[in-house]
């Protein structure tokens, strides 16, 4: 998005990048970011980044902000604008509930909001993480007690390491990519350290993307998404969207990425103003 000549999750001169996943990164010449977001990011691209903490005020461009985590990844932010009419937040992808490798999300009162609709449908209501960790245990141990080596496809970005983690915390080995065994590193920096990757590890970690797709014949491969068979996301579902809603309290919402225009239907309904928007549409006539 735009707003001025400066962009949120939108290339331009001054630009802030809420996290390190490939289809929230930028170019700019300066590339606002929390310092895990530039570490992972420069493991994929380039670019110069100026690291900035959570809670400290700074301008970009010609706009006071602040960060604010956004829990969907380590160094994943949100970001406060003081305009001229009013204060906006724009959430970028974001989780309500505490992951174990994520800050805890917290959520500014704002005049204006752009909130992610990846699940802003009530039909995507998930298990809390406590619950969603609870099944994927069950899954590997019930694997492991039949002989067999379960296989996960993750993300490798931010879900293959909430993944190891929790399985780490439950004494299981991991067979992970060189991709994600590259981010845990940047992860083990920040303070998030894995002791159970092995070369002939009890789970196998494979990405979305490998060759070889979930195998519906094979009881135990498993994809771990909000999109697959066991829903640990880190993304909020609908009604974690709601309650970020309500926290921000806004007096305009704008939703952007997914269910666009059915979340704002949605909110609509329930008289609230709200707005589909596009990944890089300048929002300056709406507000």
């Amino acid at each position: 998005m735009l707003i001025g000549k400066v962009g949120l999750d939108s290339s331009a001169r001054f630009t802030f990048q809420s996290h390190a996943h490939t289809d929230h990164f930028v170019s700019g010449r300066v590339i606002f970011a929390t310092k895990a977001t530039k570490f992972l990011s420069h493991l994929r691209k380039g670019g110069f980044y100026r690291e900035i903490g959570f809670g400290k005020s700074f301008y970009l461009g010609d706009y006071k902000a602040r960060l604010y985590p956004a829990g969907h990844m380590l160094g994943s932010a949100g970001i406060k604008l003081w305009l001229d009419n009013g204060t906006l937040f724009y959430t970028g992808d974001t989780k309500w509930f505490k992951l174990r490798t994520a800050e805890k999300s917290r959520f500014p009162r704002a005049d204006f909001l752009i909130i992610e609709a990846t699940f802003g449908v009530p039909s995507f209501t998930f298990p809390s993480p406590k619950e969603a960790e609870k099944k994927l245990v069950a899954f590997v141990e019930e694997a492991l007690d039949r002989g067999e080596r379960p296989v996960l496809y993750v993300n490798q970005t931010g879900k293959a390491q909430e993944v190891m983690k929790i399985l780490d915390v439950h004494d299981y080995t991991v067979r992970p990519s060189e991709e994600m065994v590259k981010v845990a590193r940047v992860y083990s920096k920040f303070g998030i350290r894995f002791r159970n990757i092995a070369s002939n590890g009890d789970v196998v970690l494979h990405s979305y993307h490998s060759p070889k797709v979930e195998n519906p014949l094979n009881p135990w491969e498993l994809t771990v998404s909000g999109f697959g068979g066991l829903k640990l996301s880190n993304h909020a579902d609908f009604w974690e969207l709601m309650r970020i809603i309500e926290r921000v309290n806004p007096e305009r919402v704008f939703t952007v990425y997914g269910f666009t225009r059915e979340f704002a239907r949605i909110l609509e309904g329930m008289v609230i103003e709200a707005h589909p928007i596009g990944v890089n549409s300048p929002i300056d006539r709406f507000l």
